[in-house]
């Protein structure tokens, strides 16, 4: 009779385990794992052309892509954020996509200015076409034509 209890009661923590383990594998994520859809604050840090902070709440500017911070063209980038934020109030909208535990937002500055518009029209972002599906493409060709940014350097679309 003790071995059978004990046989059931390790069949009964395994089928538990089991149980707990196929729970693991059907998580579902929330819809919206940050608590929000819009949000409006001074960034207190930009990390590069496409990257700040709200707090602890890292942020990536939707549609564009910058040169990394650790490249030839990244601290210039950067720096034309830094120009388009300027210790003022930014206003995101989140797209509900995550990229690097980052939110992926659509941003606007205190003048009502889109931050990937106006950093692909410098020349100091590509459109990125995978995800704006072409929004910000004539910046991009007014900033090459005009040889703004990364382009009156020569450089080439990365994206």
């Amino acid at each position: 009779m003790i071995r059978t209890m004990a046989g059931a009661t390790i069949a009964a923590l395994a089928v538990a385990g089991l149980a707990t383990t196929a729970a693991a594998r059907r998580y579902q994520p929330p819809s919206s794992p940050l608590p929000i859809a819009a949000t409006t604050g001074v960034p207190t840090s930009i990390h590069d052309g496409d990257t700040f902070r709200f707090g602890k709440l890292r942020v990536r500017v939707w549609g564009i892509d910058a040169p990394e911070l650790e490249t030839q063209f990244g601290p210039a980038a950067r720096a034309q954020l830094v120009q388009l934020v300027a210790d003022r109030r930014v206003t995101c909208r989140d797209t509900g996509k995550r990229n690097h535990d980052r939110i992926v937002a659509q941003c606007w500055n205190w003048q009502g200015i889109d931050l990937a518009a106006a950093m692909t029209r410098t020349g100091w972002a590509v459109n990125w076409s995978t995800f704006s599906h072409g929004r910000y493409l004539a910046d991009q060709q007014a900033a090459q034509r005009e040889r703004r940014g990364v382009f009156a350097y020569g450089v080439q679309p990365w994206r």
